[in-house]
């Protein structure tokens, strides 16, 4: 085990929202990133490190420190992109502070994801960010001779869904209600939303107990499969879309699935933004 290591955690999807630099065009999805420092031995150890955020992020401030090294904080320097330096990324990076023995060091910060990557300095310039793009983040931690490096990416999303449900446990023969929100970024109207659900054999789906009505409901291998036409999303739009299934009387302990998908077309470019995701129900005795 490395005595020192960085780590930087970033959401596994990042919804467009930005806003537009130097307009009064607001950001609408702002997410929370952190940088992870550790010090796994027993001694103090001088480190310096830097972090690298993907091109696209824009840095939204809010910066704060959580961990026993507090003076981490204040020695804590942000690089955002500039015109005459020709930098494109954000850089977050601290020189020369202390990790305390056995500690882990957490530096938060908000930031978001512009339509378009940065081009010669020039935030949201360049080239759109196609849907499903990887945004990748570097960062290195240095502790006298030793270097700790971590990578990691995130997915560019123009349009993006999720589910959530009343009970995460339920038994034979219980009623519960899923809800799926589908999500567009704050830059584009999307056209032809569709979604489908697919339950697994064990869940019956109830009629008449969505606010939206289902285009098609139907039985495929043991399995109900249930599709909407939701239409158009304009741009920061969410559409909810909820509906009721029970579970059978005859199903044993374990989990139950229920399969999403969803698909659009980006109104800009033409293109079909999918998206999928799924949910695991527990069936307890």
């Amino acid at each position: 085990m490395k005595e020192c290591t960085i780590y930087i955690e970033a959401p596994e999807k990042i919804l467009k929202g930005a806003g537009i630099p130097n307009s009064q065009f607001l950001p609408s999805n702002i997410y929370q990133l952190k940088i992870i420092l550790r010090n796994n031995s027993s001694s103090p150890k001088i480190c310096s490190f830097s972090a690298t955020l993907g091109n696209g992020i824009r840095y939204f401030e809010n910066i704060h420190h959580e961990g026993p090294d507090v003076m981490l904080k204040d020695l804590v320097k942000v690089v955002e992109p500039n015109k005459t330096l020709a930098n494109n990324n954000v850089i977050i990076f601290g020189n020369n502070f202390i990790l305390s023995p056995h500690s882990v060091n957490t530096i938060f910060f908000d930031a978001a994801l512009c339509d378009k990557y940065t081009i010669n300095g020039i935030e949201n310039s360049g080239n759109k960010i196609p849907h499903r793009s990887k945004i990748s983040f570097y960062a290195h931690l240095l502790n006298d001779e030793h270097i700790d490096s971590c990578f990691v990416s995130s997915v560019a999303m123009d349009f993006n869904m999720s589910v959530k449900i009343d009970d995460e446990e339920v038994s034979p023969g219980d009623i519960t209600k899923y809800y799926v929100y589908l999500s567009t970024g704050q830059y584009d109207l999307t056209r032809k939303v569709y979604l489908r659900s697919i339950l697994d054999n064990g869940l019956e789906y109830i009629g008449d107990s969505c606010n939206l009505e289902p285009k098609n409901v139907y039985e495929f291998n043991g399995k109900t499969i249930i599709k909407w036409d939701v239409g158009s999303l304009q741009p920061s739009e969410t559409k909810a879309i909820g509906y009721k299934v029970r579970v059978k009387d005859n199903i044993k302990p374990g989990l139950l699935k229920n399969k999403l998908n969803s698909n659009s077309i980006n109104n800009s470019t033409y293109t079909q933004c999918p998206v999928s995701c799924q949910h695991s129900l527990k069936v307890v005795g």
